[in-house]
């Protein structure tokens, strides 16, 4: 794909940068994981909780951008994108099984979920309110002609 293309669809940029930062947020939480246990510092449990809610919300707003197109329903997008944040939630809390002092975790692979729906529904509701705005605007300029 040449630069003018890219020029010329900036929808198509937009997903080519979220579909890399999901690549790389993938990698550091993968990387994160593989951190034995007892190089942690302490902390109260309830930051583990916010902290699994966070990366796997950004991690879904990242592949919805990346996922949805002119021709997939946002909302099926969204799904997408939270079942592959979920999946990689639960593969995340198998592969922390194997880590020296490192516990695997059904509340925490239910935290990344609720996290990664949480962030699908922020990320659609600015999506929407992005396409309303720019219907608006177009609306708007073919009614002043």
């Amino acid at each position: 794909m040449s630069a003018n293309e890219l020029r010329e669809k900036p929808k198509l940029r937009y997903r080519i940068v979220a579909a890399i930062g999901a690549i790389l947020w993938a990698t550091l939480i993968f990387m994160l994981s593989a951190i034995p246990g007892d190089s942690y510092p302490s902390h109260p449990g309830f930051l583990n909780y916010i902290a699994h809610f966070c990366e796997y919300a950004i991690f879904t707003a990242l592949l919805l951008v990346a996922i949805h197109g002119d021709k997939r329903k946002l909302w099926l997008s969204a799904l997408i994108a939270i079942v592959i944040a979920s999946l990689y939630g639960s593969s995340d809390e198998l592969h922390q099984f194997f880590v020296p002092n490192r516990d695997s975790s059904p509340i925490d692979w239910l935290t990344d979920t609720i996290g990664a729906i949480a962030g699908g529904a922020i990320t659609i509701f600015f999506i929407s309110f992005r396409i309303v705005k720019r219907s608006r605007e177009k609306d708007a300029k073919t009614g002043q002609s």
